[in-house]
């Protein structure tokens, strides 16, 4: 039996899409991210004892 061969296989296509739609999801959610926490870190910096880490003096 013979196979038809219609076109180029696109796997590598389809692979490259996925990669570039991941990274862009990666980077809208560390970009959405990256202000969620300025008021804490305000906070951390004007008394360091507000922060959940214990510093030794």
């Amino acid at each position: 039996m013979s196979e038809e061969n219609n076109g180029p296989d696109k796997f590598w296509i389809y692979i490259a899409a996925l990669v570039v739609v991941f990274a862009g999801v990666m980077y809208m959610v560390k970009s959405s991210e990256h202000s969620k926490y300025t008021k804490a870190e305000q906070l951390i910096q004007e008394d360091s004892s507000n922060s959940a880490y214990k510093n030794r003096p």
